[in-house]
């Protein structure tokens, strides 16, 4: 891991490592909260002190993960950014922070082709206190008459799924990318998001 999964309490800390190695090696159904605790070091007792159910605790990993995914993409957007370059930067940082962060890509992948998606669904895409920054900032984007006038989960699908298909080439395809590879590709993603009815 590259990121410090928790910055204040060290059991849940250590709970929430542990399932995202558990969970990368053996899955959601390989990764009983018996396993997690002898993993982690923390008493089972203290694991559902915490987290009633494993569901609840999957969901509270999903939520931290993703926290710390959009404190990673959106850092370093400057105040000079026009909304480009600002798009630019975040889908950069996307397929950056995954190729870092192995466990964490690998349990977002899961996450999403489960269950424990579907009964979350509604909570996860609704862009409420900033939880889902990337849909937030893209339906800025459509609000602002920048990019097209489209229902912001098509441009969310595009924008992600290139950016997951690019992690996938690089990790599991052996692909490289240069440069000028990555800039040619981002601009691809903003022909096709980019509102061509007004002047950007």
């Amino acid at each position: 891991m590259n990121v410090r999964l928790m910055q204040t309490n060290e059991k849940i800390a250590a709970v929430f490592a542990a399932t995202l190695k558990l969970i990368h090696t053996n899955g959601f159904h390989g990764t009983p909260m018996s396993k997690i605790a002898q993993e982690s070091d923390v008493a089972i007792g203290t694991i559902y002190h915490y987290f009633p159910s494993k569901d609840d605790l999957i969901f509270a990993l999903f939520k931290h993960c993703r926290s710390i995914l959009n404190d990673y993409i959106f850092d370093g957007i400057k105040e000079d950014f026009d909304y480009k370059a600002s798009f630019f930067h975040v889908w950069r940082n996307f397929v950056q922070f995954y190729l870092e962060n192995g466990r964490i890509f690998s349990f977002f992948e899961q996450f999403f082709s489960s269950p424990y998606y579907e009964k979350n669904k509604a909570e996860i895409q609704e862009p409420v206190g900033g939880q889902n920054k990337v849909l937030d900032f893209l339906q800025e984007g459509i609000d602002k008459k920048i990019l097209k006038q489209v229902n912001v989960h098509l441009l969310v699908a595009s924008y992600i799924g290139v950016a997951l298909s690019t992690v996938h080439s690089i990790k599991f395809k052996d692909l490289h990318f240069s440069e000028q590879n990555m800039k040619e590709l981002m601009e691809i993603i903003w022909d096709g998001a980019v509102n061509r009815n007004k002047n950007n």
